[in-house]
C-alpha cells in the first residue's frame, strides 16, 4: 500500500445545449432596466435632543448614585459638550475628575479661540 496521492481522472466536461443563435442576439439587444437614482438623506440627529437626552442621563446616573451611596457625579459642560464625571471622598472634597479640570479648561481656551477666528473671517 503506497501513501502517494494518486491523480483522478479529469471528469469530461458536461456539454452544454447551444442557444439558438437568434435568441443569444435577441438577448443581447435588450436594453437595461433604468435604475432609479435615490437621494441620500442622513438622518442628522437634532442637537437639542441629543443635549436633552444627555442631560436626562445625567439626572438618572446621578439618582442611581446617591440610591447606591456612591460619591460620583455626572454632568455636562456647556462649553465643551462633554459628560464630567466627578468623584469625591467622604468629606466632599473632589478626587478625581474626568475629564480633568486642566483639560476642561484647554477645551474652553480652544472654543474661544475659535470663536476669534470666526469673527476675523467675517
Amino acid at each position: 500500500m503506497s501513501n502517494d496521492i494518486q491523480p483522478r481522472p479529469a471528469a469530461a466536461p458536461a456539454v452544454a445545449q447551444a442557444m439558438p443563435t437568434a435568441r443569444v442576439a435577441e438577448v443581447q439587444a435588450r436594453p437595461a432596466a433604468p435604475v432609479e437614482a435615490k437621494p441620500v438623506v442622513e438622518n442628522k440627529p437634532d442637537p437639542k435632543e441629543a443635549r436633552r437626552a444627555l442631560e436626562e442621563t445625567t439626572e438618572h446616573l446621578n439618582k442611581q448614585m446617591t440610591h447606591n451611596k456612591r460619591d460620583l457625579s455626572f454632568s455636562v459642560d456647556d462649553v465643551a459638550n462633554k459628560v464630567v464625571v466627578t468623584v469625591k471622598n467622604r468629606d466632599g472634597e473632589v478626587v478625581r475628575q474626568i475629564p480633568s479640570e486642566t483639560a476642561l479648561r484647554v477645551a474652553h481656551n480652544l472654543n474661544d479661540v475659535k470663536g476669534l477666528m470666526e469673527d476675523r473671517q467675517s
